[in-house]
């Protein structure tokens, strides 16, 4: 090989190993920047100091009302819920729901779906529950519910649901 061709190998590794060093400065330098900016972010407090909560009085009566509560309370105790009697209600199966709308009065709850209605009584231990179908209007099933003993009862007796 010549002496020209070896200088010009030699300038082609040397301009290579030049830039290689150069951006390996660069690569440490950001790396420092890089390190120095998370040191000084996790080692600054950032502690809140939390008030103690105070108690604060949203609202206080002008007057004592407590007697007052306690003799509407002690004399709603003393009224006497009548309870409607639903003796008779499973015989509506199969009959128009607007017959045991004129029997038994409205209905403590309603749920209207696409194909069926749900409908509820409440009688005092008891639910009575009516399904219809929503686009005949006819009953469908007739639930009765004892809630204290769990149990599903075949007709309403009035001796169990009061």
């Amino acid at each position: 090989m010549s002496n020209k061709n070896i200088n010009c190998l030699l300038y082609i590794f040397t301009y290579d190993l030049q830039n290689f060093i150069i951006i390996m400065y660069k690569n440490l330098i950001l790396l420092g920047i890089f390190l120095l900016l998370i040191g000084c972010e996790t080692t600054t407090p950032t502690a809140k100091i939390i008030p103690e909560p105070s108690e604060k009085v949203i609202y206080q009566p002008d007057e004592d009302t407590t007697n007052e509560i306690e003799e509407n309370l002690n004399s709603e105790k003393n009224i006497v819920i009548e309870v409607q009697d639903f003796t008779g209600i499973e015989d509506y199966i199969q009959k128009d729901i607007s017959s045991v709308l004129l029997e038994y009065g409205s209905f403590n709850f309603s749920k209207k779906e696409e194909i069926y209605e749900l409908h509820r009584y409440n009688a005092d231990k008891c639910r009575i529950f009516i399904q219809n179908n929503t686009l005949n209007k006819k009953v469908v099933t007739i639930t009765i519910f004892h809630i204290e003993n769990k149990k599903f009862l075949k007709s309403y007796e009035k001796n169990l649901c009061h």
